[in-house]
């Protein structure tokens, strides 16, 4: 396609027509790209040319710039981002843990596989889209990203609606499959039917919400999440604990928090001079976009739907398990709802940072600029362990203090204590396969990623889950549930290798494309 060369207009002076009936249907895109990018709403005053210069500046330093100063600046949002994200499902656990008892954070267990796979469906598009926009701002091609957008934010409805139908032909039988028996069904049944009816707004306030950070605003984005788990722990308190709503008053508290960062989302695309507009035209699904989007996505999409599946074996596995145990079934899923809660706070500044760091990656390997690329991922690798161990050393240390914040009886805390040590063994070394993986996804080798990512979510953790009780406790003093908890573990440690490997072989790679290119 041709260079489209144009000025910016003075205030009186209209952009000049352009004659695109010899183009074909890419460069008319193109064209409507280039007018509009100059022109969006009429004649530019200096003050918005200057704002548009501004926010297009805000992108382009992300290849110049200091890389330990940007990775900073993009994953202190992003670790706040996804420590929102966790206190979503935490906040929840913690209030219904002292409120409802045993039986809600049993509930809160089982509805956990369908809530993962419920995000899996939705980061299918949403991180997908982020990755090939960030890709497009490296290669200078901002009409495309704004295209892909658009696409991603028609395809996360779509998504929606999918989930939607899902739960209205299947949601009994789904939570059966997660571990949930006739006691814990009308708990579990309250808290996720109010939650699938506001899928549409998650999907906005936490999918939209990666263009934001993209689009080099990283502290807008972390004030959406910001302002969604204020309304999340106000409501919260007051459906749960004070009005005694139980887990209907939970699933609504986190439905109307959603609602109020999606609201604050999208008006940021919506607003006069966004960097990132959201444009009716783009809305249109081109299915080329559309595909590139979710093969993109399958790499962070699988890692949850991974979570889904090996929760439900999880789950499932403690019922069979816990009934021959002390802790009894309904024990043993409390506790394990306990573990998710406090595994997700071990793990989070691996996760934020792979969230923060991913634009980076992905505009300078758009940019071709290799060297900067691998300088932020060695960074964003070390700045997660070095934020991640000191955390693990508390649960390690302090275990019982990590296992009170949830309300569970007594007679549960000394287990729930060294379940937490037998779960959270090797946390130091997961950023690097957190990390690690996430660089595959954000330079566009999606098969790769997804390979990765199935190694540590289905192809070691569930064959682990299924062999370990059936194998450790004959030589070592670990009971079957225990031993169902100890898995994770290993998986954890066994896919840091893995992921290794596959860096080792990526740096060489990159070094022959610097060769090439006289670098």
């Amino acid at each position: 396609m041709k260079r489209i060369e144009h000025t910016k207009p003075h205030a009186e002076a209209p952009v000049a027509a352009v004659d695109a009936s010899s183009c074909d249907q890419a460069e008319q895109a193109a064209i409507v790209d280039a007018i509009d990018e100059a022109n969006p709403a009429g004649p530019l005053a200096p003050e918005a040319d200057a704002a548009r210069d501004a926010a297009e500046a805000k992108i382009a330093r992300m290849g110049t710039e200091n890389t330990f100063k940007l990775l900073l600046e993009f994953s202190i949002p992003a670790l706040a981002g996804v420590a929102v994200q966790m206190l979503y499902n935490i906040i929840d656990a913690v209030f219904v843990g002292h409120a409802v008892g045993a039986n809600g954070l049993a509930a809160t267990t089982v509805a956990n596989p369908f809530m993962m796979a419920m995000v899996a469906i939705a980061m299918l598009v949403g991180v997908g889209g982020n990755a090939l926009c960030a890709i497009r701002l490296g290669e200078a091609r901002k009409g495309e990203a704004e295209r892909v957008m658009g696409n991603s934010f028609t395809l996360l409805l779509a998504a929606s609606f999918l989930i939607w139908a899902i739960t209205a032909l299947a949601l009994e039988p789904i939570l059966r499959l997660t571990g949930a028996d006739d006691v814990i069904m009308p708990y579990a049944v309250d808290f996720v039917v109010v939650l699938v009816a506001a899928c549409p707004l998650q999907s906005i306030a936490f999918g939209m919400n990666n263009f934001i950070r993209t689009a080099g605003h990283p502290n807008r984005a972390l004030g959406s999440m910001l302002i969604g788990t204020a309304c999340n722990v106000v409501l919260g308190y007051l459906f749960i604990v004070v009005f005694q709503w139980g887990m209907r008053g939970a699933g609504l508290a986190t439905a109307l928090s959603w609602l109020v960062s999606a609201v604050f989302v999208m008006e940021f695309f919506l607003r006069k001079g966004s960097p990132m507009p959201l444009r009716r035209r783009n809305l249109a699904v081109s299915w080329r976009i559309g595909l590139k989007v979710v093969v993109l996505g399958i790499a962070p999409a699988v890692t949850e739907l991974g979570f889904a599946v090996s929760a439900a074996l999880e789950n499932n596995l403690l019922s069979f398990y816990g009934a021959a145990d002390p802790l009894g079934v309904d024990g043993a899923l409390a506790v394990m709802r306990v573990l998710a809660s406090v595994g997700m706070i071990t793990f989070m500044p691996s996760m934020g940072i792979a969230t923060g760091v991913q634009p980076l990656i992905g505009y300078n390997y758009g940019a071709k600029n290799y060297a900067r690329m691998k300088r932020a991922l060695f960074q964003a690798i070390g700045l997660g362990a070095a934020i991640s161990t000191p955390l693990w050393l508390s649960v390690i240390f302090f275990p019982n203090a990590y296992a009170g914040l949830f309300g569970l009886p007594q007679e549960y805390m000394a287990e729930t204590g060294w379940a937490l040590i037998l779960y959270l063994m090797f946390t130091p070394v997961l950023a690097i396969p957190i990390i690690g993986s996430n660089y595959f996804d954000a330079t566009g080798q999606a098969v790769k990623a997804t390979v990765l990512t199935l190694t540590r979510q289905i192809l070691f953790l569930i064959p682990l889950l299924i062999v370990c009780p059936q194998v450790l406790p004959s030589f070592t003093p670990l009971t079957p549930v225990e031993s169902v908890w100890f898995a994770p573990s290993i998986s954890d440690l066994t896919s840091t290798i893995v992921v290794g490997a596959f860096l080792l072989v990526e740096f060489r790679r990159l070094r022959k494309l610097e060769r090439q290119a006289g670098v």
